[in-house]
């Protein structure tokens, strides 16, 4: 069985390692169930995890910059009702992890909301690492509706300096998530995991939102199982992350099965996908001020699994000149700049389906209690950077309203207010 190759779960990990340093030093249009996020607000964890990502970023499999003619259709505002939506609250930890909560046969977990995995994985109680001890663990005789698949599992995540894998088997079992119970949905038990990488994680385990495509051992992700068990109207969800620290108690919202057009401004801009199994969508144009294009007509993944916007290293060389960073900068894979400069960086402006999405300096610069952090970051100093691909991160999510439909193989993209 091919492992599956992931890119962005690795960037989470860097910006909590080096926070931990820093503190020693100092009405829609179908029936909607909505997902809570709340923000966690120790700040002792905040860097720490970001700079361990680099060493756990995840390649994914069959990345192509294949490229498909992105068109744009709008979408006039409906009238939302969201007074009985299901809710359930998550935890949006510092900006740079998106969980919340889950059962599985009646056994809660911590999930990271992943749009570029596709499988559901938790550790197992047959996991004794110190690891795992640390996390909830599945276990299957506590439950009276589990079913044995027993089928082997592994995902590899690969780094520059090993291979990092985790190692299980499947199962089945009921699923609820925001209210919805989903029977005989197929996960993976995690038996070995790198003591190096997650134990600075705040989560459990992955609940993946990509396509069944991309899926391990080609289990049914539980998103099309809510769909084909009638629990929500359409195969597709929405996503919104509140990056605003003085509102602890709303981190963002996801949307399961529809849209709700009160909460982003004017129209949708809709984009076909140019490679399905990941979101992967043509960006006509990523830009700096009114300077030269960072890049034309380049692929890009969305992932919400991934906190910053990881770029190829020569387009990383440039935005670093540009803002003064230096290699002495380099701080456990991720660059810290001075808070003070903030206020004369650039916009950058990203052209998608012939629409102009603009981030300023505040939302792509992390400042974590006065120590700031690019939002920009590679997978290498040079080489093959996913053959040019793009994966934005959590750092370009942030103001913006994103619905993923899976039926029509798009993304609907707009401000978010």
């Amino acid at each position: 069985m091919q492992p599956l190759k992931k890119v962005g779960l690795g960037i989470t990990f860097l910006l909590l390692a080096l926070l931990m340093g820093s503190a020693e030093a100092k009405t829609s249009r179908r029936k909607i169930h909505r997902v809570g996020l709340q923000r966690d607000t120790d700040q002792r964890k905040i860097l720490r995890n970001l700079g361990h990502q680099n060493k756990v970023i995840r390649s994914k499999p069959r990345l192509t910059t294949a490229q498909a003619e992105t068109t744009m259709l709008t979408a006039s505002s409906s009238s939302s009702s969201s007074s009985s939506i299901p809710t359930e609250t998550l935890t949006n930890s510092y900006n740079t992890e998106y969980y919340g909560q889950v059962t599985i046969g009646s056994q809660q977990f911590q999930v990271l909301f992943d749009t570029a995995s596709a499988n559901l994985w938790v550790p197992s109680v047959k996991c004794t690492q110190k690891v795992c001890l640390q996390h909830n663990r599945y276990n299957s005789s506590r439950s009276k509706t589990y079913a044995a698949n027993g089928s082997a599992f592994q995902i590899q995540y690969a780094t520059r300096e090993e291979a990092v894998i985790l190692e299980g088997f499947l199962s089945t079992d009921r699923l609820n998530i925001a209210g919805l119970t989903v029977k005989n949905q197929t996960f993976a038990e995690i038996t070995s995991m790198p003591e190096s990488v997650f134990n600075r994680s705040n989560f459990d385990g992955i609940f993946g939102l990509g396509f069944r495509s991309i899926s391990i051992g080609d289990v049914n992700p539980p998103l099309l199982n809510l769909f084909e068990q009638g629990l929500i109207e359409a195969p597709l969800f929405s996503l919104i992350l509140n990056r605003n620290a003085s509102e602890p108690s709303n981190g963002g919202q996801l949307l399961l099965g529809g849209s709700d057009p009160t909460l982003y401004s004017g129209c949708l801009t809709y984009v076909p996908l140019s490679q399905v199994g990941y979101w992967q969508i043509t960006v006509g144009s990523i830009s700096l001020d009114t300077g030269s294009d960072l890049c034309s007509n380049c692929e890009a993944i969305i992932d919400a699994g991934t906190s910053l916007i990881v770029v190829p290293s020569a387009t990383l060389a440039a935005i670093n000149k540009r803002f003064g960073i230096t290699a002495a900068d380099k701080r456990d894979g991720v660059y810290t700049i001075s808070c003070d400069k903030v206020s004369s960086l650039p916009a950058l402006t990203f052209n998608i389906g012939r629409r102009d999405f603009t981030l300023p300096a505040s939302s792509y610069i992390l400042n974590y209690d006065g120590t700031c952090v690019s939002g920009f970051t590679s997978l290498s100093d040079g080489g093959n950077d996913l053959t040019g691909l793009w994966v934005l991160g959590d750092v370009f999510l942030g103001p913006l309203y994103i619905e993923f439909d899976m039926e029509y193989k798009r993304i609907a993209i707009a401000p978010k207010l």
